[in-house]
């Protein structure tokens, strides 16, 4: 995205600090208020390409206010149908204002069963500025990305998890270059705790994180520590009956905090 004057390098700064500010696979355009790895709905679908959950239609919004700039948040709806144990999301969000932002279409496509499920996400991005969207204009200003993901449990208590989203790249430069992450969970009754490895980027030593919930439907609590620097996550997830609410707040020593908020429909559906 191409940003121009003093508003617009303020813009691209704050965009240039958000691997510091968020944790790499929860800063994009689709990104959920929800703890790490595999997780239900469309959001963490068309994000982390981790198919997860009922296999049920679902229908999710999501606010996030980046580094607490009214400048920089994005706004994103998704749609998630689940036929014959397939997972398919749509989603498009916006992000900043007509002037500066830009708009993302996303698709992922995948499958899960009991023992796990993987996963195709593909994005595409043009400035809010530059009109209309058609295939000529994508391919000459625009960006597009594409990855994949996947989980297995190799315990009923136990999930281990990959996500790869942006293993391609054409055209524009994404807002944030996201490497690939390892993780594993282990869940008892009514706790959950993870950890999570994230790929080296450009000028860094990768990340590394911890994280632990407490709580099952219809209430959820969970925080997570990462490191480079040093911060932390809080989250809460509220659940009536098809409704689901999520928030979460990620804090930052320097830079300011990035909140979150989700309101989704999920209907009925069998496990996986």
């Amino acid at each position: 995205m191409r940003p121009a004057g003093a508003r617009g390098r303020a813009v691209l700064l704050a965009l240039a600090l958000l691997p510091a500010a968020a944790p790499a696979a929860l800063a994009q355009d689709f990104a959920p208020a929800a703890p790490a790895g595999p997780q239900p709905g469309a959001f963490a679908l068309l994000e982390r390409a981790l198919p997860c959950g009922p296999g049920a239609p679902a229908a999710e919004l999501c606010a996030t206010r980046w580094l607490a700039l009214a400048s920089l948040e994005t706004r994103a709806a998704a749609l998630l149908v689940a036929p014959a144990g397939t997972r398919v999301a749509l989603g498009v969000s916006q992000t900043g204002d007509p002037a500066l932002g830009w708009t993302s279409v996303a698709l992922a496509v995948g499958g899960a069963a009991e023992q796990g499920g993987a996963a195709l996400r593909a994005v595409a991005r043009l400035d809010r500025a530059t009109g209309d969207w058609d295939a000529e204009r994508l391919a000459r200003e625009g960006g597009i990305e594409a990855g994949a993901g996947a989980w297995i449990a190799p315990g009923r208590a136990t999930v281990l998890w990959a996500s790869a989203p942006q293993l391609w790249l054409s055209g524009q430069s994404p807002p944030l270059l996201r490497p690939a992450e390892l993780g594993a969970r282990a869940r008892g009754n009514a706790i959950a705790a993870w950890v999570v490895v994230v790929a080296p980027r450009r000028g860094d030593d990768g990340e590394r994180s911890a994280g632990l919930s407490l709580g099952a439907p219809p209430l959820e609590a969970w925080g997570e520590v990462r490191d480079g620097p040093l911060r932390g996550s809080l989250g809460v997830r509220a659940v009536v009956r098809s409704v689901v609410v999520e928030a979460s707040a990620d804090a930052h020593p320097v830079l300011g905090e990035t909140t979150r908020l989700g309101l989704a429909w999920r209907g009925a559906g069998r496990a996986h």
